[in-house]
């Protein structure tokens, strides 16, 4: 078995379709057919089904998808531990955050990470997919709520944070240090869309404590929502520790009891190699969280 016959046979499980993975790997239909006839002969078993112009995966198929994901995976973390050998402090670092709050928090700590890794290339990602981008290798590592223990991953829990009512300073709650659940009730709110996990996370609160909320608008970003708030729009509920990033704009902070609250964590494959500058990375991202005052 080689591994270009397991490159072809990777192409086509994705494409399902012989022309089109041949076109995607630059050969012709024939060598892709025949090599992959080689395989299932050196396997002893079919690795797809031909149902007229169908193309699907045999439960062998299956089996060899797996495994031979996990085969370029491990070469991958392989030509990574060698280049960090022989590179110090270059590379690239793939890290998916929550949008909107997470990714522009972390300015400050990109900025002092490259002044002494200046060679790596860091990518930040928003996404709500963070899991999944982490388990099919689109980025390193993953932060994130804290999720139920995954045996295909390390989970590093690192951040815990509560939440506020933000208020334009002429609102009526504006001089309000803390307020009840109730007092939420019947107040227009400018949040995050549903899906957005602060706003998934704020709807299953609110249904904790029996009341629903009033959103008069829905944005994606977490500097358009507090925009939002200084031109009294409506209120917003986020994370305690924004306020430092808005108080210029006349903006508020109160706090709620018994307020919503949310665990992060780092998270990453367990079989997947991480650098020296990554681990350095993600140990400046948990002492950040956890020790910067300007959060």
């Amino acid at each position: 078995m080689e591994l270009r016959q397991l490159n072809y046979f990777l192409v086509l499980c994705k494409e399902l379709h012989f022309s089109e993975a041949a076109f995607k790997l630059g050969i012709s239909q024939p060598t892709l057919s025949q090599q992959i006839r080689v395989l299932e002969d050196e396997i002893g078993v079919p690795l797809f089904d031909r149902i007229g112009k169908k193309t699907v995966k045999t439960e062998a198929g299956n089996i060899l998808e797996r495994y031979a994901l996990d085969v370029f995976r491990l070469l991958d973390s392989a030509e990574e531990a060698i280049f960090d050998l022989t590179n110090l402090h270059a590379g690239n670092i793939r890290l998916a955050v929550l949008p909107s709050d997470l990714d522009y928090r972390l300015t400050p700590l990109l900025v002092d990470f490259h002044k002494d890794f200046p060679n790596t290339k860091v990518q930040v990602i928003p996404s709500i997919d963070i899991l999944n981008m982490v388990l099919n290798n689109e980025v390193d590592i993953g932060v994130g709520l804290t999720m139920n223990p995954d045996n295909r991953l390390h989970q590093i829990p690192f951040y815990t944070e509560t939440y506020s009512l933000y208020v334009h300073e002429k609102h009526k709650l504006a001089n309000r240090t803390i307020i009840s659940s109730n007092d939420l009730i019947n107040i227009p709110l400018v949040m995050y869309p549903k899906g957005f996990y602060g706003r998934e996370l704020i709807d299953a609160w609110c249904e904790e404590q029996g009341l629903s909320i009033t959103t008069i608008m829905e944005t994606g970003s977490a500097t358009s929502l507090f925009q939002l708030v200084k031109d009294g729009i409506g209120a917003t509920i986020q994370p305690s520790q924004l306020i430092d990033n808005f108080q210029s704009l006349g903006i508020r902070s109160i706090k709620i009891e018994k307020s919503p609250t949310r665990n992060l964590e780092i998270f990453y494959r367990n079989n997947k190699y991480l650098s020296i500058a990554t681990k350095t990375f993600m140990d400046r991202l948990e002492k950040f969280f956890t020790h910067n005052t300007n959060l």
